[in-house]
């Protein structure tokens, strides 16, 4: 209750200030004029402020007679401030160019000017009515944190001294304690909300004797000026600005001091962007201020007037209320480079306009042909700025934001890999290594959400578990998903990478360790990820929709259709030639250098004859392992099958055959076998591997006659003197390659096979095969070449 008690009577007395400051600058005119005393005691006109009431009436060299009926040096303006203002009517005496003197006076006009309201009133009021709203959401946010009151103090500080410099320049008692003490504490009440704001991360900027030094000295500047007023004496009469301002310039170049020294210090670690932003910040929005005002005024030099001056300190309170409630940064870099690039390009169509626009608001034409003029000459120039503007981006962008090349390359290498892509799992990973290495974020995880359901899970259990909140923010947001949006959570990111029905696949990034907003580059990059991510997704639920589509087939059994065996049989040669290659190229090879390295050493070597005999030993187990491995390619991907026709490669297979197995094959052919497809080929060429297979393991057959000729079909023709089988024991199952398997194969092709086999009298096969199939001429029996297949 005491909380709410000290708020409610500090708002109202927040409230009552900003009325009176109100009423003070729009019920008096600023007159602008200083007086001095001359050698006799009398106030003589110093200067007159151009652009307030007085300029062009007094002038300088005037002497002040009377103000208000009273004389000048009785007026409270005049005794206090050496200056007159509040006055209604001003009597002056003037020297005349002959040597004579005029009696003037003069009737000051009551309320603010309108060429001075802007200025003097709606943007002060107006930065105080923001600076209010920000102190108000502050409260709300983060009343329970220290670093916020001193954020409240440093905005009410800084709108109160906006706003009460027009009151205090109209020799307002009040309004002048306001600005003095007000601008005085703007940068002490900043540096310790800095202070207390960096407490968070372990780096306090100044030590709290520092603190306790400036608020003494803010408070005998106040004390000053107090005795100022009641007195009419200036302590401080060596210095031509008052003393707040030298304060306000030095502990604010102390800030950047210390700033400076913790960006050396941080330079290369996470911390780095914090303090480049704060540094930056503070040099944008204080610098301009103490450069074009504050100490050139030292000098008694005006090269802005402090109103104008005031601008640029608006924008430091805007920064770091975002950092202080959102507990993010701005990527400076990023926004650095962007900003340095927009300025070069800018550079060019600027100074065509200016130069233009001289040109044609020098001739003595018509306004409204002017206007013409002035309007065609910049609606060109910034057509053409558009049109280079592209050739720019491209040719010299790059080299501002070199961030711009490790996206490009991100997205090149992500695009190679998804091609190889075959379950849903693979591509999540891939995704997961690509932003972990190009982002400085550690944590991600996949989550699944239905509209209807809302989160669930995560894919990546070892990314650390998603904050409650950000599950909660996409269970709000699951009616307006869509692919490649982002998605706002209270922590990190969350962006949309795939889509099923009503279900989507959605990507939470935590926040990067630098601390910084993703910026507009990673955004697009992310959303070109995760529209490459989405064609994947949709092309990995189309595969599995097609596998359940066959599964169903093959449930059938004798339903199947003979297109859906030929995809089975395509993509498993397929994959046969690719472990092929892949033991040919990797397995292979290593074994070859190794042996040729157990050779060498062999040679180059002398050793005893026992270990000799051992390392002979393990060269012929590494010939035994090479010879394996090229067989077995050999019988995975049958070498040049295509060139040789399937007369000379079944020879070949005989011939290795026999080799290691203990039977004598008969093979007799026709004399007129015609070029087949590669697909029948392929097809015979498996279908007699299987079967000698079965021969050797199975048959223990000693004579294997095969016969093959070619008439209105294909036949095949085997035979053997095996232990036979009973054919009931045969299953129909696609699952085998087998003699079931065989039957699988030829029913692919649109053929006919028969069994005959007794226990004990061998077994017979008969394959009759089309020599063009009705669904090979219907589909295209040429489009079934490897580089056609999946995978």
């Amino acid at each position: 209750m005491s909380r709410r008690m000290n708020v409610a009577a500090f708002s109202v007395i927040v409230i009552i200030l900003a009325v009176y400051l109100s009423q003070s600058i729009l019920q008096q005119r600023m007159i602008g004029t200083d007086l001095k005393k001359d050698g006799q005691g009398r106030y003589v006109v110093a200067d007159t402020t151009a652009g307030y009431w007085g300029y062009g009436k007094i002038l300088s060299g005037d002497i002040i007679e009377e103000i208000d009926g009273s004389s000048a040096s009785s007026f409270h303006s005049v005794k206090r401030f050496d200056v007159i203002e509040g006055a209604s009517t001003i009597t002056l005496i003037r020297n005349q160019p002959d040597g004579g003197q005029e009696r003037i006076k003069l009737v000051v006009a009551k309320g603010i000017g309108s060429e001075n309201l802007l200025l003097e009133f709606i943007l002060p009021v107006s930065s105080l009515l923001l600076f209010a709203g920000f102190s108000l959401f502050v409260y709300k946010r983060k009343k329970e944190d220290k670093a916020a009151i001193y954020l409240i103090l440093f905005f009410l500080s800084t709108g109160f001294a906006y706003f009460s410099a027009a009151s205090s320049g109209r020799a307002d008692i009040l309004g002048y304690l306001i600005f003095f003490a007000t601008f005085s504490l703007v940068p002490v009440f900043f540096l310790q909300f800095l202070n207390q704001y960096l407490k968070q991360y372990q780096e306090p900027l100044v030590p709290k004797s520092v603190f306790i030094g400036f608020y003494c000295i803010a408070g005998a500047i106040i004390i000053v000026q107090i005795i100022t007023i009641l007195t009419g004496y200036n302590l401080l009469f060596f210095l031509e600005a008052r003393p707040s301002l030298p304060f306000f310039i030095f502990t604010n170049l102390y800030t950047i001091y210390k700033l400076i020294q913790k960006f050396v210090v941080h330079r290369r670690d996470s911390l780095r962007n914090l303090f480049k932003l704060t540094l930056l910040g503070h040099l944008l929005g204080f610098m301009p201020f103490i450069l074009l005002f504050g100490v050139p005024r030292l000098f008694g030099i005006t090269l802005l007037t402090p109103q104008v001056a005031s601008i640029f300190l608006l924008a430091i309170p805007v920064v770091y209320l975002y950092m202080f409630t959102t507990r993010q940064l701005f990527d400076i870099d990023f926004v650095l480079s962007r900003f340095l690039y927009h300025i070069i390009i800018a550079f060019i169509p600027t100074s065509l306009i200016t130069t233009f626009g001289a040109l044609i608001t020098q001739q003595h034409n018509y306004t409204w042909v002017r206007w013409v003029q002035l309007f065609l000459m910049v609606y060109f120039i910034v057509t053409i700025l558009l049109f280079s503007k592209e050739y720019a981006d491209f040719r010299f962008r790059p080299s501002f934001n070199k961030n711009l090349y490790s996206f490009q390359g991100s997205l090149d290498r992500f695009s190679t890999r998804i091609s190889r892509v075959m379950k849903r799992a693979d591509l999540e990973r891939l995704l997961v290594q690509e932003v972990l290495s190009i982002l400085l974020v550690k944590k991600v995880a996949f989550l699944e959400v239905n509209r209807e359901s809302g989160p669930r899970g995560s894919s990546k259990p070892d990314s650390g578990e998603v904050p409650i909140s950000v599950i909660s923010s996409l269970r709000d947001a699951a009616h307006k998903l869509a692919v490649g949006e982002t998605v706002a959570v209270p922590s990190g990111l969350c962006i949309v990478m795939g889509q099923k029905g009503s279900t989507f696949h959605v990507l939470w990034l935590a926040d990067k360790e630098n601390r910084t907003k993703y910026n507009l580059d990673e955004l697009s990059w992310l959303k070109t990820l995760a529209n490459y991510s989405a064609i994947v997704y949709e092309n990995l639920y189309l595969i599995e929709n097609l596998i359940e589509d066959l599964e169903q087939e093959f449930q059938k059994q004798k339903g199947a259709s003979p297109w859906v065996m030929r995809l089975i049989f395509n993509l498993s040669e397929t994959e046969r030639r690719r472990l092929a290659a892949d033991l040919h190229d990797s397995a292979l090879q290593d074994q070859l250098i190794w042996y040729r390295k157990l050779e060498t050493v062999m040679i180059d070597h002398h050793m005893p004859e026992d270990i000799y005999h051992e390392l002979e030993t393990v060269r012929e187990g590494l010939l035994d392992v090479i010879h394996q491995i090229r067989e077995t390619c050999n019988e995975m991907r049958p070498p040049l099958l295509k060139e040789m026709g399937i007369v000379e490669a079944l020879g070949q297979l005989f011939e290795q055959a026999q080799i290691r197995s203990n039977y004598v094959i008969n093979f007799q052919v026709t004399d007129h076998i015609t070029e087949l497809s590669d697909e029948q080929t392929l097809a015979l060429f498996r279908i007699v591997q299987e079967l000698l297979r079965n021969a050797n393991k199975h048959a223990k057959a000693t004579v294997v006659e095969i016969g093959l000729e070619q008439r209105e079909s294909i036949r095949l023709m085997y035979k053997d003197n095996g232990v036979g089988m009973e054919l009931g024991e045969l299953n129909d199952s696609y699952q085998h390659m087998g003699l079931s398997g065989i039957k699988e194969r030829v029913r692919s092709l649109e053929g006919e096979i028969f069994f005959q086999s007794v226990v004990g009298e061998g077994l017979e096969v008969c394959i009759t095969l089309p020599l063009e199939s009705a669904s090979m001429t219907r589909e295209g029996g040429d489009d079934l070449d490897d580089k056609n297949l999946a995978g």
